[in-house]
């Protein structure tokens, strides 16, 4: 009996009905995918969208494509880790067109999907980073240089998954001057005096480190944007374990200077 009422229970499943953007896509067989939602009120799902693939009057014959900004129903199980969600239904609400226009742009987008799928978890809700994402993803739609964006976010992502640097003081002796280092592994600035004795660190210069502590990012040169992007993709890529695929798209040389 109890076996029976337990299996009933697994079988059971609700539905869950939020706004979404795409921030991947994997083939899971010859007619269906699995998606990776970033939601509203709900934060990261993996979905399957079946017949996605397949051109039938089934309503994901046009498919649902990468960075899509929709309102999605999926249907779950009460242990929401038990499996993937299954999309019922998916309806696009916004079209950033200028996206593809420009490689840069759509690169920069593709980043900001990547680095949010992998530092965020199933199922936890961080509605001001999905309104951030939406914020970055637009204005990287009109935008001719899309660095000043994607910094902006990165610093975003980092903060809301608990992982911002500390910049105001060396994480070693806690003093603030001569701060020349940042350390992903102690999180945070060396000073020029215990940074000789930290292996894992990435040198910073004076402007970058002035404009990583303003609020928001105005009047940045593109050096200090390339600047910036760089130490935080470097912690990013330290809190993945591995480098982001976008990263070198964006700016050539980074990965050159990632530490492994």
């Amino acid at each position: 009996m109890t076996g029976g009422s337990r299996s009933r229970t697994i079988r059971f499943m609700t539905t869950v009905s939020d706004d979404a953007v795409v921030l991947a896509r994997l083939d899971y067989s010859e007619t269906s995918q699995v998606i990776v939602l970033f939601t509203q009120r709900h934060g990261k799902v993996r979905a399957i969208a079946k017949g996605i693939k397949r051109h039938t009057k089934t309503r994901f014959a046009a498919g649902i494509d990468l960075l899509d900004i929709g309102h999605v129903v999926v249907s779950v199980r009460p242990d929401r880790a038990a499996g993937l969600a299954t999309v019922t239904e998916w309806k696009q609400t916004r079209s950033l067109s200028g996206l593809r226009e420009k490689l840069t742009r759509i690169q920069g987008a593709q980043y900001v999907a990547e680095i949010t799928g992998h530092l965020t978890e199933d199922w936890d809700p961080h509605a001001d980073l999905y309104d951030a994402m939406i914020a970055t993803l637009t204005a990287l739609s009109n935008s001719l240089e899309p660095l000043a964006a994607v910094v902006a976010f990165q610093r975003r992502l980092l903060e809301s998954a608990g992982s911002g640097p500390r910049l105001d003081a060396c994480m070693s002796c806690g003093s603030n001057d001569e701060l020349t280092h940042f350390s992903s592994f102690e999180g945070g600035m060396m000073c020029r005096n215990c940074e000789p004795g930290q292996v894992e660190k990435w040198e910073l210069s004076p402007k970058t480190l002035d404009l990583l502590r303003k609020e928001r990012i105005t009047d940045a040169t593109p050096d200090m944007l390339v600047g910036a992007f760089g130490v935080l993709n470097y912690h990013i890529a330290h809190l993945m374990g591995r480098e982001p695929r976008l990263a070198s798209k964006l700016v050539p040389t980074v990965r050159r200077r990632t530490v492994e």
